[in-house]
């Protein structure tokens, strides 16, 4: 499952792709090779958005996820706008996981 991560310039989803990483690594039964992730700038975002299965959308851009979530549904792929106590506490296991959420509700 490949999974982009959103937000206004791309460098605090870098730190969260980090603690998501290190979740995965830890995690006995995930592997990190099956969750390939990137962090991007929103004005990638179009030309970015094919290649992966979850967007996941930083909440600075709150203003902008309908956007984002409009851009996602053409390609049949799900997002998920992050809250800000979870963004803020960098809590990479709950993105994970709403990820994962995210992408089965979405395949089933």
């Amino acid at each position: 499952m490949k999974i982009l991560l959103v937000c206004a310039g791309g460098f605090s989803t870098t730190m969260m792709m980090e603690s998501m990483k290190k979740v995965i690594n830890n995690s006995e039964k995930l592997d990190i090779a099956d969750f390939p992730m990137e962090a991007i700038g929103v004005d990638r975002l179009e030309q970015t958005i094919d290649a992966y299965d979850v967007i996941l959308v930083g909440p600075q851009l709150s203003h902008k996820y309908d956007y984002i979530r409009e851009e996602a549904e053409k390609r049949n792929k799900p997002s998920v706008l992050l809250t800000s106590e979870i963004y803020g506490a960098m809590d990479g296991g709950t993105v994970v996981k709403q990820a994962i959420l995210a992408y089965r509700k979405q395949n089933n």
